[in-house]
């Protein structure tokens, strides 16, 4: 069978002493897959309150809201 285009070319980089594509095929980029964890609940948790957490402060349009308690008895008789 004839040898394809591509692999004449990887063999042509390896000759000239140049990096093959396949040696950099299958790289996990640094990530070591035995020490990969999931987050415990505690940083779940944190991770949703940090999302969804929002600045107050930035929204205001200077209105201000008052809420005035007052007492009422009721009488029995």
């Amino acid at each position: 069978m004839a040898i394809s285009k591509s692999k004449k070319a990887r063999l042509k980089l390896e000759k000239q002493g140049k990096i093959a594509p396949d040696a950099l095929r299958g790289s996990w980029q640094g990530v070591n897959p035995i020490i990969k964890r999931t987050p415990t609940l505690q940083e779940k948790q944190m991770k949703l309150n940090r999302k969804h957490r929002r600045n107050h402060a930035n929204y205001s349009d200077g209105s201000f809201c008052m809420l005035k308690a007052t007492k009422t008895q009721t009488l029995i008789g």
